[in-house]
């Protein structure tokens, strides 16, 4: 039985259950039971052979797992500081409830403690990755903001032409 001082954390590094067990300590049981079998009915070498086979397996399909983890991790990293200096759109859920359309250039990326990247705007906004629906340059803003301004030109012209001015 584990005691702990009053107010102490309990200790994280500490697993139970079979995804906890090491190779060595199967080996350790492994030895244990071997030792305790019955010697007019010993364990098939076999049986031994697999179980050992079976661990290995265990081991190299979490070793997996976690590299990939890692992986995954590192491309949203890159991925999401690769948003910086780009001008985005995403919409999420205000404060009352509603769906808002928040957009601005990202200035930077922080990461929650689950993974999570939050991009940081311009305008002191600060939008989840994934709410993000749209990325484009400045460069496209601004020349969609002027396509935009010389259409209510030609308009203004029209309605100037109606009106006999």
């Amino acid at each position: 039985m584990e005691i702990s001082a009053i107010g102490a954390a309990p200790s994280a590094t500490r697993q139970r259950g079979l995804a906890s067990l090491s190779s060595e300590d199967f080996f350790k049981i492994l030895v244990t039971e071997m030792q305790n079998q019955d010697p007019f009915e010993p364990s098939d070498s076999a049986d031994i052979i697999n179980q050992v086979s079976q661990i290995r397996t265990i081991e190299q399909s979490d070793k997996l797992t976690r590299t990939l983890d890692m992986l995954t991790q590192q491309q949203r990293m890159g991925g999401s500081t690769e948003l910086i200096g780009k001008f985005i759109q995403a919409i999420a859920t205000g404060h009352d409830g509603s769906e808002m359309l928040y957009e601005g250039v990202v200035t930077s990326v922080y990461f929650n403690l689950d993974g999570s990247a939050v991009l940081e705007l311009d305008t002191g906004l600060a939008v989840s990755a994934n709410d993000v629906v749209r990325v484009t340059t400045l460069e496209e803003i601004e020349k969609e903001i002027a396509d935009l301004d010389d259409g209510d030109d030609e308009n203004d012209d029209e309605n100037d032409e109606a009106n006999g001015d």
